[in-house]
């Protein structure tokens, strides 16, 4: 399988410090400490899936009785990953094929990570993995863009600055197939010239009725489903809690 994130691993961590970013990655663990409290869940054990290169992951070294794990399908992003911390487990593994010896108390994937998934039938089986990793009454809290916010971006071009290097993303949306193509072109800085690499990602809207479908099939409890953005008035990102059902007496 081809890494599509092998030419902006080295870049990703510029374009993650965006203060917009930076926000989610802190509303995200807030939202996990809240949900571990009101739902009485003591974390000794969590994974992070599409880790990237750790922005999600590493932070909860400061809980310092917590044992993390980062999951990530990109080879490229793992080595930065690796690189910023030896603390964490990093795991190079796709998350339908999800295969880990370790239980866990909570189980995270952020950034939109899932809409990558572009089949019920694999997001199901993604669903169901987490399921199998959790302990009962474990919490799995992840974001999915909403096809408001696919269909927002769709045709429309910005231009991104990520340190010193810059670049443009053209999107475009198939509303029959509810996918959305981004196209990327950076242009990174080698000296005093620039280094262009083109990046095609895709993403697919889910219906939020599919998703909590999906997550009861596979032996969840939808806890909360918070509107994290708007466009237009209509929710652009949701984030989701989700708690393991009890199998056992």
């Amino acid at each position: 399988m081809t890494d599509q994130y092998s030419a902006i691993a080295g870049l990703y961590d510029a374009m993650a410090a965006d203060p917009g970013l930076q926000a989610f990655y802190r509303e995200w663990r807030r939202s996990l400490l809240e949900a571990a409290r009101e739902h009485r869940v003591v974390i000794r054990d969590l994974v992070d899936l599409a880790c990237g290169t750790g922005n999600t992951a590493i932070p909860w070294l400061e809980r310092r009785d917590w044992r993390i794990i980062g999951v990530d399908s990109s080879p490229a992003m793992l080595r930065a990953a690796r690189k910023k911390s030896s603390a964490v487990r990093w795991y190079c593994q796709d998350l339908t094929r999800l295969r880990l010896a370790d239980c866990a108390d909570a189980v995270t994937c952020h950034g939109d990570a899932l809409n990558h998934i572009l089949d019920t039938r694999s997001l199901q089986r993604v669903f169901a993995n987490v399921a199998g990793l959790l302990r009962d009454g474990g919490l799995f809290l992840f974001d999915l863009n909403t096809g408001n916010m696919l269909r927002w971006l769709a045709g429309r071009e910005k231009l991104f600055r990520a340190g010193r290097h810059v670049f443009v993303a053209t999107n475009e949306f198939d509303p029959k197939r509810g996918i959305a193509t981004f196209h990327h072109t950076w242009f990174v800085a080698k000296g005093r010239l620039f280094e262009k690499r083109e990046v095609t990602v895709r993403e697919r809207a889910y219906s939020d009725a599919d998703v909590q479908r999906m997550l009861r099939t596979a032996g969840f409890r939808v806890a909360n489903v918070k509107s994290q953005r708007k466009v237009e008035g209509k929710p652009a990102r949701l984030l989701y809690t989700a708690i393991r059902r009890r199998t056992s007496a």
